[in-house]
């Protein structure tokens, strides 16, 4: 497309001004036409850069509907301040500064874009001279976010960066502490504010905080806070507090991640035996605590092994989530089953005595016997023995109850199998399932 401008002087003006304009159409953000300055800062042609739009040319513009939600604004104000970053024709970005405006030339609406290098015009950085043009500048580049509160007057200051991390448009989070306090998570906010006036009463030396933080969208990602107060009044009282806040979140998952397999079997997603004797340590300090009874089980599918040497791993592996899925079906909310060993589990059921626990792993053996894995169209049926044993009456300790549970699944076990029985020297207590 040819200039749409008049010849003469003011095609001349619009090409020797020292800063960058585009001439963009509102509903596409194509660029119709733009100054000698802006190919030169993109280091494009002319006619290279009128291929380009301003999704493809600004960073942080994401996509034909973030644009769209942007030209609303822009129509809506007189000028439109964004601070972003441009696309180098090499594959680099530099900041810059774009105001924006809305014109009718010939019947059309067209927009008018003023972008500033801030690479190369320190004179146009007001906002960041303000705050330490040197120190502020570099630390809104190295991080995900800063910020920068005016304690008296409760302004803040919200960086691009910072915004940009959380979803916003440069014109959208209204500049108070307001803003930042409320989008911070309900169960995080009170300990984050406390740790902030913390600092400011001079208990810390800084400030830092890991908290999560909503976005624009509604999800929350975590951060991490960091911040000092960089200037007092004459009482020593703070008057401006700057921070940089990054981005945790993927290092937060990883974590969690971590955490979960150093805690739960890969498999079942129950927990290991590790951690199992934490819960079940818990649990016995719980009953001794309140005097409640606790039953403990350990049980073991029978024959496993030839199920992995007949069928293999995978369908052993089939088996074992099979009787999870039924047991956790079976079980109250209260109770807690952990994978021991390879087929092995052991179970808690807190405030429930042994004869109680006994009555549930029966129902759980008839859930077996009705429902077999189906593999492929054929079935496949399965037992398993059982060993109880119960607080207080069998034993008081940790290891002692699980002696007696262990004692009692060997007993079932060299019984033929198939069988749950209660641990007790004086009255066994045995269950016999035909089938």
């Amino acid at each position: 497309m040819s200039s749409i401008f008049l010849d003469g002087f003011y095609k001349a003006v619009f090409d020797a001004c020292s800063d960058a304009i585009y001439v963009i159409e509102p509903q596409s953000s194509q660029i119709v036409d733009a100054n000698t300055r802006a190919w030169l800062d993109l280091g494009m042609t002319r006619e290279q850069l009128l291929e380009h739009s301003v999704v493809t040319l600004q960073n942080d513009v994401e996509n034909e509907e973030h644009w769209g939600i942007i030209a609303e604004e822009i129509v809506k104000t007189d000028t439109f301040t964004f601070i972003g970053r441009h696309c180098h024709q090499d594959g680099t970005f530099f900041p810059v500064e774009v105001y924006t405006s809305v014109v009718e030339f010939e019947g059309r609406q067209l927009f008018i874009s003023i972008a500033r290098n801030l690479d190369l015009t320190t004179s146009q950085r007001e906002e960041f001279r303000t705050k330490d043009a040197r120190l502020t500048y570099a630390l809104n580049e190295a991080a995900d976010g800063l910020w920068d509160w005016n304690v008296a007057t409760g302004e803040v200051f919200f960086s691009p960066q910072l915004k940009r991390m959380l979803g916003y448009l440069p014109h959208e989070m209204a500049p108070t502490l307001e803003t930042w306090a409320e989008s911070i998570h309900e169960d995080d906010r009170a300990r984050v504010l406390g740790i902030l006036d913390g600092h400011l009463s001079g208990q810390a030396d800084s400030y830092n905080a890991e908290y999560k933080i909503g976005s624009r969208s509604g999800e929350y990602i975590w951060v991490r806070d960091r911040g000092r107060v960089c200037q007092r009044d004459d009482e020593g009282k703070p008057e401006r507090v700057v921070g940089m806040c990054h981005d945790i979140t993927h290092s937060k998952d990883l974590e969690d991640r971590l955490r979960q397999q150093a805690s739960h079997d890969d498999l079942t997603g129950l927990l290991n035996r590790r951690a199992g004797y934490i819960h079940f340590k818990q649990q016995l300090s719980y009953a001794q605590r309140y005097q409640q009874q606790l039953c403990v089980c350990l049980i073991d599918l029978d024959h496993f092994k030839s199920v992995n040497d007949n069928y293999g791993h995978l369908v052993g592996d089939t088996v074992l989530t099979h009787f999870v899925d039924l047991m956790t079906r079976t079980l109250r909310k209260s109770d807690s089953l952990m994978r021991w060993g390879g087929e092995e589990f052991f179970l808690l059921l807190p405030n429930t005595d042994t004869e109680s626990g006994l009555k549930l792993i029966s129902q759980l053996k008839d859930k077996i016997k009705e429902s077999p894995v189906t593999l492929e169209g054929r079935e496949l049926s399965y037992t398993f023995s059982a060993g109880l044993a119960g607080f207080p009456c069998h034993s008081q300790s940790f290891d002692g109850l699980i002696k007696c549970a262990d004692d009692a699944l060997y007993r079932s076990k060299d019984s033929g199998r198939d069988l749950i029985l209660i641990s007790n020297d004086d009255s066994e207590t045995e269950q016999k399932e035909l089938f």
